[in-house]
């Protein structure tokens, strides 16, 4: 403790000279026990604390014991709480040594008799030593759980607040190191009514540190004992909640009460719905989504924009519910949170409004077929909060109607196919004039995602976008400002690249503007230009207007951003390498050495952590607005660590997949090199390129397959193994969706090589369908905190909304491609995999994941054919059921569904075939069934039904119905099987037709040609059909002479 260096450095040698002898114990208990100078007091318990271990072993046992007694008799007069510490630690240290092997009985009786103490301080003391020991001595401590329970409940509620703090720490030690055994778990139980009355009582003294710690305890209750918080989740929401709404608390208080719900919403969203907790957390929820953030509060505009999403109770809510409407089922969420929007979304409060809008988004993804049956009377009240007086509103509304766009494909739904015509003026309207950073930037994303879903009738907004971008790029806006224009107008050029290639002269100068940053701060819209470049060039299928030239230029333009080291501006260059090779074909092989050697590189780069959790990645995600974080995100599932070039190893990926797919045969000398590298990148740590490098292997394989077969199994055997490794072992739905689709790619083209022995990947990939289907796959296993003792599983109306959507899109393939590649042979393996099938149509699923299903099993069974017959009677009844859905989808692949069971069921679906056609008549017309695509699949479904029983009869008057309602104007996809049969019967049995008929059907062929309603070869069995028709029939050969002569009949 010397001020003299010289002085400390000859006692630092010689306490190092003394610590390697036993003697070392007693000579430094002495100086702690009679030192009247505090520092020197603290100094030696500390250097004994270093060396207990080594020199403890080595005393005698008299030695030990006389050490132990000095050290309760130290700690028990010590009267400075550092130097108390000190020795508690040293007393720690040496526990571990003895209290395992029972040599230390006295430590437990002098903490039992110190709690009991009538001296606040002793009682302090004592719960601050289990604090510290109880890692030590919870084992020791089995048999004494019920007395030590008992302290630690009288603990909680001391009068003193110190050692109600101190026994609050004990007994989050205890959670944290007990072993879980029921005893451990009732005493635990029985003290968290204690502990809840314990953080209560810190919060009216005003003491948000003693509350936090009891936040602490309840994580680890969460996390770790959850059994302990059975039936007690009530008592813990109502207080967290509670705790969350008292704008008089700290932020961190109500952000750290918000943070043991949501993780309770993640793990245990069943035990939330069994408690009836759900619509209360939603109301308490709901208006925090509006809250003011730190800086609007202290009228602050440099707040460090990372720091400060840390502090917002308005994200933290806005996650919760968020969690909440992807892991519980909808109608627990939006009853609750419409009432609260609709009450809301004109209030006088800025607030209120902004709740109101926002929670509408956060909801949408995990909500969106409920969200979805309300967009017509949704988006309307959204939309002119565009031009509400505050920023917070506005940003609220882009958001909310980008996440419509981005999770609803409003585009199918006949309701809500115009409401971009309310959407989209608005916000070019609008944002012209917005001068908030964050706002501008949820309003492009609002204009990128309804321009991307729009598909074909994004023509009308070409032009008003572009002459955004043209000001944008000649003014040299801000950077964000003219990247994220350029990704909505890339977006344009995706859905109607013809429309955008009409300005093509005037946009080529202003792109090349782009190719010329270098700044760092500019290279982001460099990248962002590639994109729009690149998706000019492939939508451009007839050459017109991208010349060789151009994608020269375009090759070249993303080489040279190789030089500037930027992640972002390799990985959109490898998105333009994909594009050019699908615009050239194996045209593109002059460019392939150098882009193929670019995407190795990129793929083998170094990875740089940019963060390694589940919550941090979450946060990220959710939080990555600068200014503005309240609305919500994307979110990720699993363990999922991100790296610095994760996005330019999957864009890298992608491009090779590209090549594989569209100049296989100039690709082929790469495959060897490259297929290891994917099936290396196919457990890569983030999920992102694990999807990309499964879909790019498979198509690797394809590729080898086709060019040389003989040499292709093992690569072929590789992929495919490579998806039943990711089914078995990835915790991530995407890339098993991935993997699974990949395969079933592979498998489609295997069919054409019967040599390659690919047997044991059909089992093993039969048998991973099957625990797909049914729930058991490692992606969709939930924590088994959600199914404590008590909790009833049974209840399917319970399971996680997203969950069936995910496992059903990712099996929608390959079922159907197992079942073509075995074809018949596979009924026998199919009956498990239909009763799964089966019990994910029933009416408490959601209508996406019944409208997959029976997509699914219609294909099958047509690959099948009769030995699929079993399963007519069993799924028409709830296929016929879902023909009065209100979802477009539903009906249309139900009545597309009914058709292929009644054709392929026989017999086993007569008793249905009267009820098929009840069901189907009245959708043929406008007035009951307004979607055209509807309408034709019906068509089609009751012409199966026809060629089933017959056109004779009552089949003539069913006949006469289908004939109207030709030809089809809206899904020509089913045109081939319906024209295909009426012109076999008009070539094979004309007479079995009236006249009437006769001269309908050639009046439908007609109208086939003249508007050009199907295939050349559809066209080319027409004409043959009735030329052989005309020979067998005159009445055939006088109706077709009415044709136009251009008809070519």
């Amino acid at each position: 403790m010397s001020h003299d260096a010289n002085v400390r450095s000859t006692a630092e040698v010689g306490l190092k000279r003394a610590g390697k002898s036993p003697k070392i114990i007693p000579m430094l208990l002495a100086c702690g026990a009679s030192d009247g100078d505090e520092g020197v007091r603290h100094l030696a318990y500390v250097v004994l604390k270093r060396r207990a271990s080594a020199a403890f072993a080595k005393l005698s046992p008299n030695d030990k014991a006389s050490t132990q007694s000095a050290l309760l008799d130290a700690v028990m007069k010590e009267s400075r709480l550092n130097t108390r510490n000190a020795i508690v630690d040293v007393i720690a240290k040496i526990a571990r040594l003895t209290v395992p092997l029972g040599q230390w009985k006295e430590l437990l009786e002098f903490m039992g008799q110190c709690a009991s103490s009538p001296e606040p301080a002793h009682r302090e003391l004592a719960f601050g030593m289990f604090a510290s020991l109880t890692e030590t001595i919870v084992g020791a401590l089995s048999h004494h759980f019920g007395a030590l329970g008992q302290l630690f409940a009288q603990g909680l509620v001391d009068e003193s607040t110190n050692v109600r703090m101190r026994a609050l720490k004990a007994v989050g030690a205890l959670v944290s190191n007990s072993t879980g055994e029921p005893e451990q778990v009732a005493i635990m139980k029985s003290l968290v009514p204690h502990i809840i009355e314990a953080a209560k009582t810190a919060l009216q003294a005003g003491d948000e540190d003693g509350a936090g710690i009891v936040f602490e305890v309840l994580d680890e209750l969460t996390e770790s004992q959850t059994s302990a918080l059975s039936g007690h989740v009530p008592a813990v929401v109502s207080f967290c909640i509670e705790v969350a709404v008292a704008e008089q608390l700290s932020t961190l208080a109500r952000r750290r009460a918000l943070d043991v719900v949501a993780f309770m919403a993640r793990h245990k969203p069943k035990a939330l719905t069994k408690s009836k907790l759900i619509e209360p957390l939603l109301v308490a929820l709901c208006p925090l989504c509006g809250e003011p953030k730190e800086e609007e509060l202290a009228g602050e505009d440099d707040v460090d924009a990372d720091e400060e999403e840390e502090l917002q109770v308005q994200t933290v809510a806005s996650q919760l519910i968020d969690v909440l409407a992807l892991k519980v089922p909808a109608k627990h969420i939006l009853p609750t949170v419409i009432s609260f929007a609709s009450t809301n979304l004109n209030s006088s409060s800025e607030r209120l409004r902004h709740a109101a809008v926002a929670v509408l988004g956060v909801v949408t993804e995990g909500c969106c077929e409920g969200v979805r049956a309300h967009a017509a009377q949704i988006i309307p009240n959204v939309v002119p909060r565009l031009a509400d007086e505050h920023a917070a509103v506005r940003g609220a509304a882009a958001f909310t109607l980008g996440q419509f766009a981005e999770h609803l494909n409003l585009t199918i739904d006949a309701g809500c196919q115009d409401l971009h015509k309310q959407v989209l003026p608005a916000l070019f309207f609008t944002l012209p004039n917005e001068r908030v950073k964050s706002v501008q930037e949820r309003m492009m994303y609002a204009m990128d995602a309804w321009l991307e879903d729009l598909q074909g009738e994004v023509e009308e907004y070409v032009k008003p976008l572009l002459d955004i971008v043209f000001l944008a790029i000649d003014s040299d806006a801000k950077p964000h400002v003219r990247e994220m224009l350029l990704s909505a107008l890339a977006s344009a050029t995706a859905s109607c690249g013809r429309k955008v290639h009409e300005f093509f002269r005037d946009l080529l100068p202003r792109l090349t503007k782009c190719f010329n940053l270098t700044s760092d701060a500019e290279l982001s819209v460099r990248a962002r230009a590639l994109e729009v470049l690149g998706m000019l060039i492939s939508s451009d299928r007839e050459h017109t207007f991208i010349d060789a030239q151009t994608n020269d230029f375009a090759v070249r333009v993303a080489l040279s951003g190789f030089e500037l080291d930027f992640a972002e501006l390799r990985e959109y260059a490898h998105g333009l390498f994909g594009e050019v090779s699908e615009a050239m074909g194996e045209g593109f092989e002059q460019y392939l050495d150098v882009c193929v050697g670019k995407a190795i590189e990129s793929i083998e780069l170094d990875d740089g952590i940019m963060f390694d959790s589940e919550d941090e990645a979450d946060r990220d995600e959710l939080d990555s607005d600068d200014d503005y974080d309240g609305d919500g995100g994307q979110k990720t599932s699993g363990y999922s660590i991100r790296s610095g070039v994760m996005d330019e190893k999957a864009s890298a990926c992608k491009a090779l997949n590209c090549y594989a797919s569209h100049c296989p045969r100039a690709f082929a000398k790469y495959i060897p090199k490259v297929s290891k590298l994917l099936v290396s990148m196919s457990d890569y740590m983030h999920e992102m390129v694990r999807v990309q490098a499964h879909l790019a292997l498979g198509q690797t394989a394809i590729a080898a397959l086709m060019i040389d077969p003989a040499s292709s199994q093992s690569l072929a055997h590789e992929s495919l193994s490579a998806t039943i490794r990711c089914v078995l072992d990835d915790d991530d739905k995407e890339a098993v969706s991935a993997s699974i689709e990949s395969a079933a790619l592979v498998l489609k083209v295997m069919k054409d090589h019967p040599t390659i022995d690919v047997n044991q990947h059909i089992v093993d990939l039969t048998a991973a369908s099957l625990e797909i289907l049914e729930g058991r796959a490692v992606c969709q296993m939930e924590d088994d905190y959600d199914s404590e003792a008590g909790d009833d599983d049974d209840d399917d109306d319970e399971e996680d909304p997203e969950a069936g959507l995910s496992v059903i899109e990712a099996i929608a393939d390959l079922l159907p491609a197992l079942a073509s590649y075995m074809g018949a042979s596979f009924a026998q393996h199919f009956t498990p995999h239909f009763n799964a099938l089966m019990r994910r149509t029933s009416e408490n699923r959601t209508e996406t994941e019944r409208l997959l299903c029976y997509a699914t099993l219609v294909e099958v069974v047509r690959a099948v054919g009769p030995p699929a017959a079993m399963c007519a009677p069993v799924a028409l009844p709830g296929c016929l059921r879902d023909l009065t859905s209100g979802d477009v989808g539903l009906r249309r692949n139900c009545a597309y569904c009914a058709g292929v069971l009644v054709s392929v069921g026989g017999e086993h679906a007569a008793q249905f075939h009267s009820v098929v056609a009840q069901a189907l008549v009245p959708m043929l017309s406008a007035e009951n069934e307004p979607d055209g695509g509807v309408r034709d699949n019906a068509v089609g479904a009751l012409a199966r039904l026809l060629q089933v029983v017959g056109i004779h009869g009552e089949g003539a008057a069913l006949l006469d119905v289908v004939l109207r309602a030709l030809p089809l104007r809206n899904d020509l996809e089913e045109g081939p099987d319906v024209y295909h049969w009426l012109a076999n019967t008009i070539a094979d049995t004309p007479t079995a037709l009236s006249e009437a008929h006769v001269r309908q059907v050639i009046h439908i062929f007609n109208q086939v040609f003249a508007e050009k309603l199907a295939a050349e070869v559809t066209l080319r069995i027409i004409t043959l059909s009735v030329e052989k028709g005309c020979g067998v029939d005159p009445r055939v050969a006088e109706a077709a002479t009415s044709l136009q002569q251009h008809h070519a009949l």
